[in-house]
């Protein structure tokens, strides 16, 4: 098996995931309530084949936000939420980082293209198959029909779907949605050559690991800043070009911690330095998702609002935001 799927009417990234949810759930099985959440929320929820669908959902939801319900059905499967632009996903636990670092590596990668390749991958359509389907006949199929190469088909392990009726998602996405239950993507690359002379057939996609290539926001402070005094947890204004007496920041955020963190760190003209093993020592995934909301706030105000609900701790060193769970 492959997804669980979930019948859906839109992407999720036009979906309002502080929409108020009321409903009660007694024992449903994780593939039906995902069902019946998407029916209700009409964005694709995608239950990864490695988790049990048969899990027993019972959950009370007195007009809580939709991400909150997600999250914890989540939870409860053993798994975490991956909120991605095209689907929300319920993936293992310690899997939803990768997930969305993929995408947004995918999503870097196609937008280097050229225009005509990037229009192959962008282009958008519904994509259906039915039960006992194999990955690499969809997969040998859907290149065929866009007129591109796929290496690596065969690194694809032999299996048998459930049957799937997928809304509408660009080729790139509903590629990668394929691959991602086996730990797997796809990298893009143009024979620039062919594709100045328009030929789609310069386009290829190789089948990689998941996790190769992409960039990591973490460093490790031992090997690569001299020892010297102990940081302060206070944002200085004197050692930060960003840093401006008296500026405040409004926020209202839903998302990963890490992709919350990274943006922070952006607007701070800083370097993330997320600490992810005292973060997995506490049980905290870097892709859990945080929900804030601070109006001229300070720097201080800001971060502890996004950190402090889960006990983390923070030091600004030169122009690094390290962020960290400190120990018990």
């Amino acid at each position: 098996m492959n997804w669980w799927l979930v019948g859906a009417t839109c992407r999720a990234a036009d979906t309002d995931m502080a929409a108020p949810v009321t409903a009660t759930w007694s024992g449903i099985g994780l593939r039906a309530w995902a069902e019946r959440i998407s029916e209700t929320a009409g964005v694709p929820v995608l239950i990864d084949r490695r988790l049990d669908p048969d899990t027993a959902i019972r959950l009370e939801c007195q007009g809580e936000p939709l991400l909150d319900v997600l999250t914890r059905a989540a939870a409860v499967a053993g798994g975490e939420l991956a909120v991605l632009k095209s689907s929300i996903r319920i993936v293992p636990r310690g899997t939803a980082d990768v997930t969305i670092r993929a995408e947004a590596a995918r999503t870097t990668r196609i937008g280097s293209l050229p225009p005509r390749q990037r229009s192959v991958l962008t282009h958008t359509q519904p994509w259906h198959w039915p039960a006992g389907a194999r990955p690499q006949n969809l997969l040998t199929d859907a290149a065929a029909q866009a007129g591109i190469r796929l290496e690596g088909i065969d690194t694809v392990p032999h299996d048998h779907l459930a049957a799937v009726s997928l809304p509408e998602m660009t080729l790139a996405e509903r590629i990668d949605l394929l691959l991602a239950p086996f730990d797997l993507r796809v990298d893009w690359l143009v024979d620039r050559t062919a594709a100045s002379e328009g030929a789609t057939a310069a386009l290829t996609g190789r089948i990689i690991a998941i996790a190769a290539g992409l960039p990591s926001t973490t460093a490790s402070a031992a090997t690569e800043k001299p020892a010297g005094p102990k940081p302060t947890r206070r944002f200085s204004p004197s050692r930060q070009k960003a840093a401006v007496a008296g500026e405040t920041f409004s926020l209202k955020v839903a998302a990963p911690l890490e992709e919350v963190l990274t943006a922070i760190a952006t607007r701070l003209s800083l370097q993330l330095d997320l600490d992810r093993e005292s973060l997995t020592r506490r049980g905290i995934a870097p892709g859990e998702i945080v929900r804030a909301t601070v109006t001229n706030a300070s720097r201080d105000e800001l971060l502890r609002a996004i950190l402090d609900p889960l006990a983390l701790d923070w030091t600004v060193d030169g122009t690094t935001l390290r962020v960290f769970a400190p120990k018990k």
